[in-house]
């Protein structure tokens, strides 16, 4: 028996729905927790949507609070200098703050450092808007 041009797209596209939901989660996540960035999981998801469900992908776009900040990162038009800076100094106080008094496991620390400095260096290597 074999599968289908058509079954392997709507697997693809289950799949992909059921990402962005972990994505969208793990997002919201973010805003609350300084130790997770909330936004990539937001671009994450939106490209899952954007495969997979128009409504879910506009309600992410849409959204007064994240929305703006998505379609930036899609149109490459950059971002602040102040939202970097203010970005990089929350994530490494959130880290740092973490790593001292959460995280008790040397790998654990060096693991969350490396993240941050990858995240770090992905924010600074964006494009800074003036607008």
């Amino acid at each position: 028996m074999s599968i289908t041009d058509a079954e392997m797209n709507h697997f693809k596209r289950t799949l992909l729905f059921v990402l962005g939901f972990l994505f969208t989660i793990l997002g919201v996540v973010g805003v609350l927790m300084p130790v997770m960035p909330s936004v990539p999981f937001l671009i994450i998801a939106s490209i899952c949507f954007s495969k997979s469900s128009a409504k879910f992908h506009n309600l992410l776009m849409s959204n007064k609070w994240v929305g703006p900040h998505i379609k930036k990162y899609h149109e490459n038009s950059g971002i602040k200098l102040e939202i970097k800076i203010f970005f990089i100094v929350a994530q490494w106080t959130g880290i740092l703050f973490t790593t001292v008094f959460f995280v008790h496991n040397f790998l654990g620390k060096i693991l969350l450092i490396i993240i941050a400095a990858g995240v770090t260096i992905h924010i600074l290597s964006l494009k800074t808007s003036k607008s």
